[in-house]
């Protein structure tokens, strides 16, 4: 009995036995025989090669159209195949009927025409998963120039994301290490050319509002000796000791070590607990302070205290009941300076040139 059809399960066990199953179709080429079968065609049946069978051990592994499936890529998925099979069939325990496979061959190979397709470059194939590599179906390694096309094009997406994340870093961000660095050594330059440096180091020094790692007091202590004290509420590794890296730039330049102070800046009870440290301090500064921006400011200004802050982020969410005299709800950069400005009419800003937000709000008191 002659059929044709479509594997569409498979199961090889060793050398010696093989399952699968076949959705039947008609082939003009072959005589069909499968109007025989229980349901005709477009049924599917169950074959089984058995190496060992006297009626059906007819395989010669030297034929290509004849050799014993030994592996489960020897019955591709998909593929069409032709069968003789033994007329007579034989169930199981569960009343399924199975056929012996006597001979057959593989007509149409699914594998094969993908890699035909993928070999024209109109087409344009691609490695979509790890599952297709591990069945040996990533056929973009038998397109080399597609692989070269796509390559081209990722170099060129890299680009414009490198660009694009530059110019929102530019316009938004704080900048990587080395912007956060430079920004540091130009607001700390700029403090001593506005103010001076006897005005800067007067009392108690500067205070560092927010100053995180310490950056902006290093500079100062560095380029001007000028004591700051850090305010911060920053957990550090080196306890109330600076990074072992800056504290040897500092005593190796004879400068004054800054002070750090790991509290929450506010008006409420950070005065509460330390207002000394304002009363005895030059100035009041921030570079990039976040939430603490307009504290910054309103404390300066109680206590008649000279300041400069560096605005950066708004946090409309967080402090929503800001609004202009206007009514006008504070939502962008623009709104917030033009908000902090207008706490005092001695108040001036200036644009220190680095990269991110780098407008400073000051006040020479």
């Amino acid at each position: 009995m002659k059929v044709t059809g479509y594997i569409t399960r498979r199961r090889c066990i060793g050398k010696k036995l093989a399952f699968a199953d076949i959705q039947i179709a008609t082939n003009e080429d072959h005589d069909s025989d499968a109007n025989r079968l229980d349901g005709g065609r477009n049924k599917t049946i169950q074959v089984v090669f058995h190496r060992g069978d006297p009626e059906t051990d007819v395989w010669i592994d030297t034929l290509s159209s004849n050799i014993f499936p030994e592996r489960n890529t020897a019955l591709p998925y998909g593929g069409f195949v032709f069968l003789d099979l033994c007329d007579s069939s034989v169930e199981d325990r569960h009343g399924t009927k199975s056929y012996h496979v006597k001979s057959w061959e593989i007509l149409q190979n699914p594998r094969d025409e993908a890699i035909d397709i993928a070999r024209n470059i109109g087409t344009g194939g691609i490695s979509c998963s790890k599952y297709l590599k591990s069945r040996g179906e990533a056929f973009l390694k038998f397109n080399p120039q597609v692989s070269k096309n796509q390559l081209n094009m990722k170099r060129t997406m890299k680009r414009t994301h490198v660009s694009t994340s530059r110019r929102q870093q530019t316009e938004f961000s704080h900048g990587d290490n080395r912007a956060k660095a430079l920004r540091a050594k130009i607001f700390a330059a700029w403090l001593m050319e506005t103010f001076g440096r006897d005005k800067l180091a007067a009392n108690g020094g500067v205070l560092d509002v927010a100053g995180g790692k310490g950056k902006l007091s290093i500079e100062l202590s560095l380029q001007g000796k000028i004591p700051a004290t850090i305010v911060d509420p920053l957990v550090r590794k080196h306890g109330d000791k600076l990074e072992p890296r800056d504290a040897k730039r500092i005593q190796k330049a004879q400068a004054p070590h800054p002070t750090l102070l790991p509290k929450e800046f506010n008006g409420s009870t950070f005065l509460a607990d330390c207002e000394h440290v304002v009363t005895e301090s030059s100035i009041l500064v921030g570079l990039h302070p976040d939430e603490c921006t307009e504290d910054i400011l309103d404390v300066a200004l109680r206590y008649n205290k000279n300041v400069a802050v560096v605005p950066c982020c708004v946090f409309s969410g967080f402090f929503s009941l800001r609004a202009l005299p206007n009514g006008k709800a504070i939502r962008t950069y623009e709104d917030f300076l033009e908000y902090l400005l207008l706490k005092d009419e001695r108040l001036k800003w200036q644009d220190l040139g680095f990269e991110g937000r780098n407008i400073v709000i000051y006040l020479v008191s």
